[in-house]
C-alpha cells in the first residue's frame, strides 16, 4: 500500500469514526435548543419591565441617600422586583450606597453586569455556529459510504447513508435557527436592561453628586 493509499485510508477511518459522535452531539444540541426555546417563551411571558416604577424607586432612593439615610436608600433599591437583571444590579448599587462606595463602584457594577450578560449569551452564539457545523459534518461524512455503495450497486447502503446525511443537515439548520432567534431576541432584551440601568445610575449620581 502506497503513501497516498495509506493517507486516504486513514482519513476515511478518522472521518467515519466521527459520524457517531457527530450524531450524538447533534441530538444533545437539538434537545438543548428545545429547552432554550421553552425558556425564551417563559421569559417572554414573565418579563415585567416597569420603567416608571424603576424611576420612582431610584428617585426615592436618591433622596434618602442625599439626606444621609443610606440604609433606607439601599432597602428601597432592594425592594424593586423584576424578572430581569435590573433588580439584581439595583441591589448591588444599593449595597454600594450603604457602604459609601457608590461613586467608586458604580462603573464596575455596570461593567460586571455587561460581562454577565455576554457570558449568558455565549452558549447561544456558539449554538448558532456549532449546530449547522455539526449538520454539515453529518452530511459530508456519510457521502463516502454512499458513493461506495453506489459504485458497488448497493442501493440499501446508498439510501441509508443519504438518509443520515439529509436528516443531520435539517437538524443542524433547525438548531442554528433556534439559537439565532434566541440570541437576537435576548440581545435586544439585555440592551434594554443595560439602558435602564445606565438611566438608574444617572438618577442616583445626580442626587448623590448634588449632596456632595
Amino acid at each position: 500500500m502506497g503513501v497516498y493509499d495509506t493517507c486516504e485510508y486513514l482519513l476515511y477511518v478518522f472521518s467515519d469514526a466521527m459520524l457517531y459522535p457527530d450524531m450524538i452531539g447533534l441530538i444533545l444540541l437539538f434537545g438543548w435548543s428545545l429547552t432554550l426555546l421553552g425558556s425564551m417563551v417563559h421569559d417572554f411571558t414573565t418579563r415585567n419591565r416597569d420603567l416608571e416604577k424603576m424611576e420612582e424607586v431610584c428617585f426615592q432612593a436618591a433622596a434618602l441617600a442625599r439626606s444621609g439615610r443610606a440604609d433606607q436608600a439601599a432597602a428601597k433599591l432592594d425592594s424593586y422586583e423584576s424578572k430581569t437583571i435590573v433588580s439584581q444590579v439595583l441591589k448591588e448599587l444599593g449595597d454600594a450606597i450603604l457602604v459609601g462606595t457608590f461613586r467608586l463602584k458604580f462603573e464596575k457594577i455596570l461593567q460586571d453586569a455587561e460581562i454577565s450578560i455576554d457570558r449568558s449569551l455565549e452558549p447561544i452564539r456558539m449554538g448558532v455556529r456549532i449546530g449547522p457545523m455539526l449538520g454539515l459534518m453529518g452530511t459530508l461524512i456519510p457521502l463516502g459510504p454512499a458513493l461506495l455503495g453506489l459504485a458497488q450497486g448497493n442501493i440499501k447502503q446508498l439510501s441509508d447513508s443519504l438518509v443520515i446525511a439529509f436528516t443531520t443537515t435539517v437538524v443542524g439548520i433547525v438548531v442554528g435557527g433556534i439559537c439565532y432567534c434566541a440570541a437576537t431576541i435576548r440581545t435586544r432584551w439585555y440592551r434594554q436592561d443595560l439602558s435602564d440601568l445606565e438611566y438608574a445610575v444617572d438618577i442616583l449620581r445626580s442626587e448623590i453628586d448634588e449632596k456632595a
